[in-house]
Formats: C-alpha cells, sequence, structure tokens
C-alpha cells in the first residue's frame, strides 16, 4: 500500500491502462477551468488582476478565490457565481475515464469506496509523526502546506504518503535543494525529485519555456518554491509564538538520514527528505 491518485488506483488494479489515465487528464485539463479563469471570462476581473492574486499566494495561505476578495479584486457575490459555475463544470477523473469509455459508469461508485478506504491512512490529520519529527512544529506544516502550495503555485497535485527513516537517498533523485528551520530545535526538509517534476515545478515558477530551462534554472526553480513553502511553514510557527530563523536554500544538499516522506505527484516523482539537528 502506498500514496496514489484515483487513476493510479485504478492502473494497480488493472481497472484501466496508463494510457487511458493520461487521455482522462488531458480531457480534464481541457474541460476544468480555474477560478481565475473563469472570473476572467465573466468579466469580474482581469489577467492582470488574476497575476497579483497568484503573486500574493506566495506569501499568503489563503485560496485563490478568497485572496481576491480580500485584496477587493473580487466581490464575495462574485466569487459565489464563480465557485458554482466551477462546480457545474468539475470533471473528475473517474467520470472523464467513463466518459471516454475506459470504464463502466456502474463500477466507478464502488471504486471509488474503494479508493477513499485504501487511502483513508494518508490523510494529513492522520499521519503519525516519528518523536523525533513530533517535537518540531514545523513539520506539520510544512507537510499541509505542500499539496495547496504546489497546486497553488504551479498546478501540479500531490499527496502526504508514509514517513519512513532512512540513510540512502530515493533511487529517482535528480534535484535536490533543501532549507534549514532554526530554533530551540532544527529540522532540514529537502524536496527530492527527477527532472521531470522538476522541470514542471521550474517551468510555472520561472514563465519559462521547457526549452529556454538549464539545469541551473531548474534548480532555482525548486529551490523558489521550497523557500515559499518554507517561509509559510516559518510564519504559521512564529504566530504560534515559538521562535525559529529560515536559512536559504542549499543547492547541494547533503541527503544523509533521517526521514523521506513518500509523495504522490501528478508529473514525475518526488518526496521530502527530513532531517533534524
Amino acid at each position: 500500500m502506498s500514496v496514489k491518485f484515483f487513476g493510479q488506483f485504478l492502473i494497480d488494479q488493472g481497472e484501466v491502462d496508463a494510457s487511458h489515465v493520461r487521455e482522462a487528464l488531458g480531457l480534464m485539463e481541457d474541460e476544468n477551468p480555474t477560478i481565475s479563469e473563469i472570473a476572467i471570462s465573466q468579466g469580474h476581473m482581469t489577467q492582470v488582476d488574476a497575476v497579483r492574486v497568484s503573486a500574493k499566494q506566495r506569501t499568503r495561505d489563503l485560496v485563490f478565490g478568497d485572496l481576491a476578495v480580500e485584496m477587493e479584486l473580487l466581490t464575495s457575490e462574485q466569487l459565489v457565481d464563480v465557485v458554482q459555475r466551477q462546480r457545474t463544470r468539475r470533471l473528475p477523473v473517474g467520470q472523464a475515464l467513463v466518459r471516454l469509455g475506459h470504464l463502466p459508469n456502474d463500477r466507478l461508485g464502488l471504486l471509488l469506496d474503494a479508493y477513499k478506504t485504501d487511502q483513508a491512512r494518508y490523510e494529513i490529520a492522520e499521519i503519525a509523526l516519528p518523536d523525533g519529527l513530533a517535537s518540531r512544529r514545523v513539520t506539520r506544516y510544512v507537510l499541509e502546506f505542500l499539496p495547496r502550495f504546489l497546486m497553488r503555485v504551479a498546478r501540479l497535485r500531490a499527496k502526504v504518503g508514509e514517513i519512513q527513516s532512512f540513510d540512502v537517498a530515493p533511487e529517482f533523485v535528480e534535484i535536490k535543494v533543501s532549507v534549514s528551520f532554526k530554533g530551540v530545535r532544527g529540522l532540514e526538509v529537502a524536496l527530492v525529485s527527477d527532472l521531470e517534476f522538476a522541470e514542471a515545478l521550474s517551468i510555472t515558477t520561472s514563465g519559462l519555456s521547457a526549452r529556454d530551462l538549464d539545469p541551473e534554472m531548474v534548480a532555482d526553480g525548486v529551490g523558489e518554491f521550497l523557500n515559499v513553502l518554507a517561509g509559510n511553514a516559518a510564519s504559521a510557527v512564529i504566530k504560534e509564538g515559538h521562535r525559529i530563523e529560515l536559512g536559504p536554500p542549499d543547492y547541494d544538499a547533503e541527503l544523509c538520514g533521517g526521514w523521506c516522506v513518500d509523495l504522490a505527484v501528478g508529473t514525475g516523482r518526488a518526496a521530502l527528505v527530513l532531517s533534524t539537528f
């Protein structure tokens, strides 16, 4: 058992092929509009407004719509209208597979129930932190914020899985960037990934196309995201009254021990490596 998205679960169960899921994800990409896209299409805000809100999300842990209202770029009534429109147009991967003829409609409900049972242990609130991490409050904020910020900043899906001790880096690692939290109890957080995930993350954080990225830019993109994630986690801890300092990204992180956090990501492979000091 491992953390996974519904599409991967269906593949593992032999219900569909990987090519079917890729086709469904393509259909979803075409048909599932974002809040900003709907707001712009309805004339509630401009593209420039949307860019301003997205940029602000790097320092505020608020969803796009709520932040747009706070910035007075959307009214509360307009947000309600936009959210309702998004809900009526939302196409989940299961329904996309049914529409494409890859999954029988009468099996979808049963498979969704089985998936929820299989993945229940990976809900953030249910994750039991090892003793060495439980005493470092910032750990839970990092794990809680990671999926949200990957989606908001880079439109990348992610789910947090099991936390296991390790002394050897994951075999897929091609990019590794870390930051350190210094306080009464120190914590180093490294985001490690293959090149596919790192490039997808860097394309959205840099605004460049894949052909314009060089290896240093890819690492910089991962570092920029990790800095945003860690900065918000540190701010949350400080608001609770704890002292903590965030160090700059380290692009030559040493993965010599600690805990590895399994991540399910929609593109490539990635994990978090957590070490205490």
